[in-house]
């Protein structure tokens, strides 16, 4: 079934750490099967920036459902784009999907982001001077939920700066977009985590330790079917625990506000599920950005 533009999507389980990585070619000392630890600054760098040397086998140990491919921590440059092929098999003969060639950005810029004369007026695209600036997550969205037992990815981005493509972490995982959406009163924001010291002198001088604020996102499911309550928000409280990632996404449709939105998380707290009348179900979610 395709994706609803107008339904959030969580997306999880990440199959990444029980499949076998392989292909392209990667530094020794940062191999490609780096991708598979949790730390997103343990990385797989490539040797070079050859398209034999960007791509990479994602084998599954048997056929999983899957919806979706997520790079996030990546050094990919404003002009790389990306390509996944989905196989039923293992050898990698039988194609079930190809999403074709694909910007890795999407459109981050809006009206009031650009002026006339700016290079990127038409088009609105990043420019990559500014990509430092974002947080670096491709998805590649699956037009509809797949049995599939490989997965082929290649990136290009022959005018890299870093001459080399790196890689934080992959994930390979299902979709779930509630049968309703989550009710108003959404609030996204961000855990600063920044601290101030103050000095003992007469202006109070504030000292700071700057850190990366991570993003934030609370929100209520209320209209859940007693399927909905326990076969998805209580198998994900189970599988993925406080620690486990969710690939948050406002939309599957790229945006530069939805993509302000989309990130990797983890739940920072399991809230129970309530019924609180014949047939309907709630549940509370929080979750806190992966950088």
């Amino acid at each position: 079934m395709a994706l609803d533009p107008n339904k959030i999507a969580l997306c999880w389980p990440n199959y990444i750490e029980r499949a076998t990585v392989s292909g392209g070619r990667w530094l020794a000392t940062l191999p490609l099967e780096h991708v598979q630890d949790r730390r997103f600054s343990v990385v797989s760098k490539s040797r070079s920036l050859n398209l034999a040397d960007t791509q990479y086998w994602i084998t599954l140990p048997k056929r999983e459902r899957i919806h979706a491919l997520a790079m996030p921590a990546h050094n990919l440059s404003a002009f790389a784009t990306v390509r996944a092929r989905v196989y039923r098999d293992t050898a990698g003969t039988d194609l079930i999907y190809d999403s074709g060639w694909q910007n890795v950005w999407p459109v981050l810029y809006g009206l009031d982001d650009v002026v006339w004369g700016d290079d990127n007026f038409w088009n609105r695209r990043l420019s990559d001077d500014d990509r430092l600036n974002y947080t670096p997550l491709s998805t590649v969205l699956f037009s509809e939920r797949l049995l599939g037992s490989s997965v082929h990815v290649e990136l290009s981005d022959p005018g890299n700066q870093d001459g080399a493509v790196i890689l934080g972490r992959v994930l390979i995982t299902d979709i779930w977009q509630p049968r309703r959406n989550l009710d108003y009163n959404v609030r996204h924001g961000y855990d600063s985590g920044t601290e101030i010291t103050r000095a003992g002198d007469a202006a109070r001088t504030g000292y700071a330790r700057r850190v990366t604020p991570k993003r934030t996102v609370s929100f209520d499911l209320n209209n859940l079917t007693e399927d909905e309550a326990f076969m998805r928000v209580h198998r994900l409280q189970r599988t993925q625990d406080v620690v486990g990632e969710i690939l948050y996404l406002w939309s599957p449709v790229p945006s530069p506000t939805n993509f302000a939105r989309a990130m990797v998380a983890h739940q920072t707290e399991l809230n129970g599920i309530t019924h609180p009348y014949h047939g309907n179900y709630q549940h509370a979610i929080s979750l806190l950005e992966i950088l």
